[in-house]
């Protein structure tokens, strides 16, 4: 399964599969490589019906599983500035 288009966009069934799940937020959100891992925790504030901080959380179950350290900091960063705000 291709999980983009040729142009970079995120394919419907990729949307589908890793998107977040549950009602108004169905589909947002998909995390499967580190492209839109970084653009989920950089547009985390953008989303009706879904919480900044299960962005993370499911940016960071993502990036653990697959061993991205550079996520994961990314993520404590994104973090700690939400939580000064």
């Amino acid at each position: 399964m291709a999980n983009r288009t040729k142009k970079g966009n995120v394919t419907a069934q990729a949307r589908k599969k890793s998107g977040m799940q549950g009602g108004s937020k169905s589909g947002k959100f998909p995390v499967f490589d580190e492209k839109s891992a970084r653009s989920a925790i950089k547009l985390r504030h953008h989303g009706k019906g879904v919480s900044a901080s299960s962005v993370l959380a499911k940016v960071s179950r993502w990036a653990s599983a697959h061993g991205k350290s550079g996520i994961l900091a990314a993520v404590k960063t994104a973090r700690a500035k939400d939580a000064s705000k």
